[in-house]
């Protein structure tokens, strides 16, 4: 898989779990529904216990990870305990920023 390709697209949604995960496995559709709520966004579901390096590439020690990149920059990491309401406020204000600013 081409890490550094998720990274540079408008709006990215990258989700590392692994299988056995359940609070993953509970926090994952709620995620993949914001991605498609914004406009522009994608959303990549990464699976540990298939690819191993995406741990080290994303620096991603625990799971669930969530991050969003725009165009290779990081915008949002939160690992382990998300917190939903704060994630959505963080989504709107980076996807505010960033296609406001295409619209000038």
């Amino acid at each position: 898989m081409d890490f550094q390709k998720l990274k540079q697209n408008k709006f990215s949604f990258i989700y590392i779990t692994i299988k056995d995960c359940n609070v993953c496995k509970v926090l994952q559709p709620r995620l993949r529904d914001f991605a498609n709520k914004f406009k522009g966004s994608e959303f990549h579901l990464i699976d540990l216990d298939v690819l191993k390096e995406t741990s080290g590439y994303f620096m991603a020690f625990s799971v669930p990870t969530f991050l969003v990149y725009s165009e290779g920059r990081e915008l949002i990491r939160t690992a382990r305990h998300l917190n939903i309401d704060e994630i959505r406020a963080k989504l709107n204000r980076c996807h505010k920023m960033i296609f406001d600013e295409d619209e000038e």
